[in-house]
């Protein structure tokens, strides 16, 4: 007996018809007229999805006057997210309806965008929006209408930031809005106006901002802290204080901001604090700011003299930046004085490796043979180990130095072939680090302009030492 193959028959599908008739049969009491209670249209939405017959009779019902406006409001609520154009019947049916929260929330969620913008919206019909309306709408003005979203064509502007922040001023201050406010940083550093976020009211904002500091890219770094330092100072670290310091003295536009910064440490005395560990990162940054970023090297000596008495922790690693004050005042101003304070300040037997190469570059200004003997002394006795987090070796170091102090002499040919020789001894071995002291080459050939002679291109090749010095 032959066995036939199973045939393997579908369940059936069973709809939810009583729902569905119930939830049309409510609607049509509606349509008709007849009172439903608020808990029922809730019950049957929130449990069924509108169909296209259901949208069809919700169009019904709110072309004609005979429903109450809060029953519009919250049919409007279910539907529009299926059906935008229901907006558009009500406008032409009733202009004047009064929108409740709840459904003009939804109106601004389901907007497209392309006929009314989201703010017209609002200042059409939100008169008294409560705080999720607003914050309905800040979400879609930092991440954008949903014609926008579709298409892919965002268009975030500083105009659509402004009306961001002005409805975050408007909502409970006392409370955190950590998606908002992610989303409005981000936006505003994509837009590179971070200055905008001074504006925020929110009591909780400044904490907020303090506390994306710890992840903050240098280039937004200072001006996120200026937030924090100008609303609430005393919440910043003296570490968040050095860092400022540091990226302050840096750029020459912001040498009044850096004024502000260095009266406020002084203020506060945050260089001075034995109970504080953190204090030295101050001294550190502060010595360089008072000495290169504003020139004041008569205040670095004051400030070390202090440091002396009162701050011995780290006074070794204070002293080589005060070296590095003098070392960049010395080649800057061609004073000779500068450069002996800076000597006298050095031990021979515990010299850093970056105090000697700045000591090479200074020395150039004055006599590129000093630069050559101090070179000699010590490139012998240091490591040609390439650091694992600078990528850089201190022969490397030391070698740069001097082929940059040759070219500031003019004299290429000993840079090249110093460069050569270190390659050959095994002084330079990595090949990354070959590759960046070669491009002091490139510099020195950029600083001639058509046909200018060495006295017309070494005023831009200064600035390529001190910018060593200072970065060492």
């Amino acid at each position: 007996m032959l066995s036939l193959p199973r045939i393997k028959v579908p369940k059936p599908v069973h709809l939810n018809f009583k729902s569905f008739i119930r939830l049309s049969s409510i609607l049509h009491s509606l349509k008709d007229g007849s009172t439903v209670s608020a808990h029922e249209i809730d019950k049957f939405f929130t449990a069924n999805n509108p169909t296209s017959e259901h949208l069809s009779l919700v169009h019904e019902i709110v072309k004609d006057h005979k429903v109450a406006p809060n029953t519009i409001n919250q049919l409007l609520k279910y539907s529009l997210p299926e059906d935008f154009s229901l907006y558009h019947t009500l406008k032409r049916a009733n202009p004047s309806h009064v929108w409740d929260n709840e459904a003009l929330k939804a109106l601004i969620m389901s907007n497209p965008g392309r006929v009314d913008s989201l703010w017209t919206l609002l200042e059409r019909y939100g008169e008294a929006a409560d705080e999720n309306v607003h914050l309905a709408v800040i979400e879609k003005l930092l991440e954008g209408e949903n014609s926008e979203i579709k298409e892919d064509m965002i268009e975030i502007t500083h105009e659509r930031l402004d009306r961001a922040i002005d409805l975050l001023n408007r909502v409970n201050k006392d409370v955190s809005h950590l998606r908002h406010w992610d989303s409005l940083l981000a936006k505003c550093i994509q837009l590179g106006c971070l200055d905008k976020l001074d504006k925020v009211e929110a009591h909780l904002f400044v904490e907020y901002i303090n506390e994306q500091l710890s992840n903050t890219e240098e280039q937004n770094y200072l001006a996120l802290a200026n937030i924090v330092l100008e609303k609430n100072p005393k919440s910043l670290t003296k570490a968040n204080i050095a860092k400022m310091l540091s990226l302050a003295a840096k750029k020459p536009d912001t040498v009044d901001a850096l004024r502000e910064l260095v009266d406020f440490v002084e203020l506060e005395g945050l260089d001075c604090d034995k109970n504080d560990p953190e204090a030295l990162l101050v001294r550190l940054q502060l010595i360089p700011a008072y000495g290169i970023a504003l020139g004041d090297f008569n205040k670095v000596l004051e400030k070390f003299h202090k440091y002396l008495t009162h701050e011995k922790f780290g006074i070794e690693l204070v002293q080589a930046k005060v070296v590095q004050v003098f070392s960049y005042q010395a080649f800057k101003r061609g004073d000779k004085t500068l450069l002996n304070i800076a000597e006298t300040l050095v031990n021979p037997e515990e010299i850093q490796v970056k105090t000697l190469a700045q000591l090479i570059l200074a020395r150039a200004k004055f006599d590129s043979e000093k630069s050559l003997k101090l070179y000699n002394d010590y490139i012998q006795k240091v490591s040609k180990d390439v650091n694992e987090v600078t990528k850089r070796s201190p022969t490397g170091i030391l070698t740069e130095a001097l082929m940059v102090a040759s070219l500031y002499d003019n004299d290429r040919e000993f840079a090249q072939l110093l460069y050569e020789k270190a390659i050959q001894n095994k002084m330079l071995i990595d090949e990354a680090e070959i590759a960046l002291i070669k491009k002091v080459f490139k510099k020195y050939g950029e600083s001639f302009q058509e046909n200018d002679t060495w006295k017309q291109a070494r005023p831009r090749f200064t600035e390529v030492v001190l910018e060593m010095i200072k970065s060492e």
